[in-house]
């Protein structure tokens, strides 16, 4: 048997590991971060790429960023009007459904008048018990259950009712000048029963302010 010109073998090994590029996925001008296979960092510890790698709403499994072309069959989103929110072009809301459920919302980069399906989704939060990021799930999970899993917050606020307080991990260094917010975060909102109530992950890039 002849063998195959080192050219033609690679690409017949890239068609058949499906490592050739999609060619109808819209453009992105900046490098998204990596997928990763979900893992889990040691009890009381807060990692951020261990808990980016643990979404999961309806069994579905997510991390975060993701691009909204890759949400996947069954998967809906609808953007919030820019001007009611005060967005720029470039950032965007929306609330995300599955099968017309509603799931959640996200926040969303590189969203553009006319382009939204190039957007990034950077950010999202979850308050049913359908859903959960790294086991924590809403109106199911303690904060015993918070602090065993991820330790001592690095901060508490007090928030309106009807939460009570919330913890903040991770890094923030707020919004940019293109309105997005950039950081390495989640932030868990308890009810008056000590029980999480709502949930947010932030996974943006820190290098950039003007991507």
């Amino acid at each position: 048997m002849k063998k195959l010109p080192l050219l033609t073998a690679l690409v017949l090994l890239c068609t058949m590991t499906g490592c050739l590029e999609d060619k109808n996925a819209p453009n992105i001008p900046f490098d998204v971060a990596p997928t990763l296979e979900p893992y889990t960092a040691p009890d009381g510890t807060f990692d951020v790429d261990a808990v980016r790698s643990n979404i999961y709403l309806k069994g579905q499994h997510f991390d975060l960023p993701l691009r909204v072309y890759d949400l996947g069959k069954g998967w809906e989103y609808k953007l919030y009007n820019r001007q009611d929110y005060g967005l720029k072009d470039g950032s965007g809301l929306a609330t995300i459904y599955f099968n017309g459920a509603e799931m959640g919302t996200v926040s969303l980069e590189n969203c553009f008048e006319g382009k939204e399906e190039a957007s990034v989704i950077y950010s999202l939060s979850i308050k049913t018990s359908d859903c959960s990021i790294y086991n924590i799930t809403p109106l199911v999970s303690t904060i015993g259950d918070v602090e065993f899993m991820l330790g001592p917050p690095d901060s508490v606020d007090d928030v309106q009712q009807p939460y009570t307080h919330a913890y903040h991990y991770g890094v923030d260094q707020g919004v940019d000048g293109k309105g997005i917010f950039r950081g390495h975060t989640i932030v868990i909102n308890f009810n008056e029963s000590g029980v999480v109530d709502y949930i947010n992950i932030t996974y943006s890039d820190l290098t950039s302010s003007s991507q």
